[in-house]
């Protein structure tokens, strides 16, 4: 049997003050779930929790933690634990992404720093396992058990550099990888926890925030639906993944793309 309602889930969103992540706790909101909302950006996540407060007047938990730091993590996942004691949905959304302005990071291959590499491994990929690891025995709890991660259309396939020649982006080496790691733990941990715990991936292409119009325009022409991605495009997949209609879907990356990736 289907079970379509979403109200009074406990719904935990890392990256919850994201791109990505916002638009799946607004969506979640509106099906009056009970949000969990985890990032390191103070001002915007409490700018997303009064938003949502707001308009939905649900229950918002809020924790500030930067994921690149294991003892917040540690911290992060005793208080979880501690008040909830049961968890339905975890989405990841978390992650270092292109344009981030750490040093070394959104640089030509041979400008990328040790530094940047080891925070991004830490941030995207580390993180996410270890808070798995600390979190499950509450998602074991539930019934409806579920963990979507966000990986990449560049966690799947390589480069093609042409679309950043004569731009101010470029792709960094450490983020394709991390994406890459987050299908393979995906697939890792959707054999370790089952039965009681599913686990699937979705990996988007490009997302439109008003990148270089040499860029954009580069961009859409390798995608058969002819644009970029926008947050909605995401959401739908991810809200669909972690839903009872997907009860027999797990281990799966479903790719988000416009198309990008048959060609």
């Amino acid at each position: 049997m289907l079970v379509n309602s979403r109200e009074n889930e406990i719904v935990l969103i890392t990256g919850g003050a994201g791109y990505i992540g916002s638009a799946i706790a607004s969506t979640f909101a509106s099906y009056k779930s009970k949000l969990i909302l985890v990032d390191f950006d103070k001002k915007n996540l409490d700018r997303v929790k009064q938003k949502l407060n707001k308009k939905y007047k649900i229950t918002i938990d809020t924790f500030l933690c930067d994921l690149s730091n294991q003892d917040m993590v540690n911290n992060l996942c005793q208080n979880i634990n501690k008040k909830y004691k049961k968890i339905d949905t975890v989405i990841n959304s978390i992650g270092m992404v292109g344009t981030d302005d750490m040093q070394g990071w959104n640089e030509k291959f041979e400008n990328q720093s040790f530094d940047a590499w080891n925070k991004c491994m830490q941030v995207n990929l580390s993180s996410i396992f270890f808070m798995i690891q600390r979190i499950h025995k509450s998602l074991e709890k539930s019934k409806i058990a579920s963990i979507t991660n966000i990986s990449s259309i560049y966690g799947v396939v390589a480069p093609d550099w042409n679309i950043y020649e004569n731009t101010n982006i470029n792709n960094p080496a450490a983020y394709s990888i991390s994406k890459a790691g987050i299908v393979h733990m995906t697939k890792w941990l959707a054999s370790a926890l089952a039965p009681k715990i599913r686990v699937n991936a979705v990996s988007p292409g490009g997302v439109f925030r008003n990148q270089q119009k040499i860029f954009v325009k580069k961009y859409i022409d390798k995608t058969l639906l002819k644009r970029m991605a926008i947050e909605d495009d995401i959401v739908g997949p991810v809200v669909f993944l972690s839903s009872t209609s997907a009860s027999y879907i797990t281990g799966q990356n479903l790719i988000v793309d416009g198309g990008w990736t048959i060609k």
